[in-house]
């Protein structure tokens, strides 16, 4: 029979320790590979649970800080990363994560503390770059407790090759009736413009979850050449927000008038109600429902609707910091007016429609921007005159450069391109618009 052989117990102990630092780099290893793969939920999963037996540990934590970051455990993460800078108060990486936290917690004070001590280490010029764009955050974040007040002027010169979204056709075929000659103002005009515009918003705390948020815009465009098409719009809104940790909800009432040379074309009135969800430092989800009506002068009733839509949207900011994607689907009706005196409601609709984007940040002063736009309208009513349900689809294309040549200066261009398309071709249109605008933030 053979006999066991008694391993001393100081071998036994210096034994189970290597093992044990194997496993703790086994998992350390796992973990940065899922951080560096996006894979920050399985992450998170892996270093939480073992927090208790390796907090402490400055790779761990620092791991597990940005693990929690990402998952939307932002106050989780803040306890990691100090444990990292108690250690290490040097490290740039847990520093700049920490002051993303604050900044994502609403802790401006914090953030800007934390990633000024960041910048001003001697850290590679990319890095210094997004230290950069972070610190902008922090600028447009409202301190938690004051009142936070922002607003912008911006004035546009531009050339729109159809003014006033109309059909390019010198006439129109009316069943029944034959071909009819359209007078100059039934058809699309191109002109140089000018436009102003400015707006304010304001947020004012009542509590730490609850705020009261209001804001007002207005706009200004002149057509040269083309007066008779010149607009103004002025548009204010009220309400309150609500913000619990990583949700936002906000409800406001809204109002609005549109004047075409001079003349008020129609007003509205209504509300929205909006919810954000922010799941981690990239992602966040937005749900809404939006009611308004539509009034308009004059004969021009028969256009009068109540408008109801619902939808979603996303945004998502690749793992390069750099690149945001968004998008949003919604749908939704327009329903008539019943105690028109003409009895005659010709506006009612049905609506389907999304827009996808993206935005992206060459350097601290240069972005590009893109978006797709498409809506589908299927209405209700036969047209008096054609006989037909109509059905449109509009679709639009715009593209742009935004150029930050001072703090609160901004330069844009931008081209938009529109195609409506219709079965009742009265309502087709081709549109293209370029613009430069010269915007100024406060």
């Amino acid at each position: 029979m053979r006999a066991h052989r008694r391993i001393h117990p100081w071998l036994f102990a210096m034994l189970v320790g290597a093992s044990s630092a194997a496993g703790a780099q086994s998992l350390t290893d796992a973990a940065a590979a899922h951080i560096d793969a996006g894979r920050y939920a399985a992450a998170y999963q892996m270093l939480s649970a073992q927090e208790s037996e390796r907090a402490g540990d400055p790779q761990f934590d620092l791991l597990l800080g940005i693990a929690a970051l990402e998952v939307g455990q932002h106050t989780r993460a803040v306890f990691a990363l100090e444990r990292v800078l108690a250690l290490q108060p040097d490290n740039a990486r847990a520093r700049a994560e920490i002051g993303r936290a604050y900044l994502l917690l609403g802790e401006s004070a914090g953030a800007r503390r934390e990633l000024e001590a960041v910048r001003r280490q001697n850290v590679p010029p990319d890095v210094a770059r997004s230290i950069d764009r972070l610190l902008s955050a922090v600028d447009r974040a409202p301190v938690r407790g004051e009142t936070a007040f922002s607003g912008y002027i911006e004035a546009a010169v531009g050339r729109d090759t159809n003014v006033n979204s109309a059909t390019g056709n010198s006439s129109v075929a009316i069943p029944g009736l034959g071909a009819f000659q359209l007078a100059p103002g039934s058809r699309s005009r191109d002109a140089w413009f000018t436009a102003l515009s400015g707006g304010a918003n304001v947020r004012v705390p009542i509590n730490p979850e609850w705020a009261f948020v209001a804001g007002a815009s207005g706009s200004a465009r002149f057509n040269g050449g083309a007066s008779s098409f010149d607009t103004t719009a002025v548009d204010g809104n009220g309400g309150v927000a609500w913000t619990r940790g990583p949700n936002r909800v906000t409800a406001v009432l809204q109002l609005g008038m549109f004047e075409v040379d001079q003349d008020k074309l129609r007003d509205y009135t209504g509300g929205s109600v909006q919810w954000q969800h922010t799941h981690d430092a990239r992602n966040q989800t937005t749900v809404f429902a939006q009611q308004s009506r539509l009034r308009y002068e004059g004969t021009n009733d028969v256009r009068d609707v109540n408008r109801n839509i619902y939808g979603v949207g996303h945004a998502h900011v690749l793992p390069n910091g750099q690149t945001m994607l968004f998008g949003s689907f919604y749908l939704g009706a327009e329903t008539g007016r019943k105690d028109l005196p003409s009895g005659v409601n010709i506006a009612a609709n049905e609506i389907v429609g999304f827009r996808v984007g993206a935005q992206h940040t060459l350097d601290e002063r240069l972005q590009l921007f893109g978006a797709l736009a498409h809506e589908a309208r299927d209405y209700s009513a036969l047209d008096p005159i054609f006989g037909v349900q109509r059905g449109d689809t509009l679709t639009s294309l715009s593209l742009g450069a935004s150029y930050a040549v001072a703090k609160e200066w901004l330069l844009t261009p931008s081209v938009s391109l529109i195609r409506n398309d219709s079965n009742i071709s009265l309502n087709e249109y081709r549109r293209g618009v370029a613009q430069f605008a010269v915007r100024r933030t406060f």
